[in-house]
């Protein structure tokens, strides 16, 4: 948990049972809430299993998609591209640490902000200390 308000989460989660469990979790935490959006930034890793990932992914999220700065990451707009196929809309980021700004600008402050699909996007995070 990095912050309160908006409540925000990183999460290592970068397969299908990382984000199944990681998912049922954020889904409990929103129905405490029903006037909550949640945010979604990702960036994933080419050699994951990425269209299973997505189609888990909820439509009714706005996506801030990321790479990090790794030869094995996908890049964000491909990952963009990729989401469109199973309707999952948002902009791309140069950086976790842009995207993750961007959703801060948009969430309010009862929304969630969750950061997942990759190990090495969760680690380029510039502060990880809650607030």
């Amino acid at each position: 948990m990095l912050n309160n308000q908006p409540f925000t989460v990183a999460d290592v989660a970068h397969n299908e049972s990382g984000i199944t469990n990681l998912l049922s979790q954020i889904i409990e935490i929103k129905n405490l809430n029903s006037n909550c959006n949640l945010h979604i930034v990702i960036g994933m890793v080419k050699d994951k299993e990425i269209d299973k990932v997505l189609q888990l992914l909820p439509t009714d999220a706005t996506y801030y998609f990321s790479a990090a700065d790794i030869p094995r990451a996908l890049p964000a707009n491909d990952l963009q591209l990729k989401a469109l196929n199973y309707n999952l809309i948002g902009n791309n980021y140069t950086n976790v640490n842009q995207a993750l700004q961007a959703a801060n600008e948009q969430a309010k402050l009862e929304d969630i902000i969750l950061i997942c699909g990759s190990i090495f996007l969760i680690a380029e995070i510039e502060n990880l200390i809650p607030q």
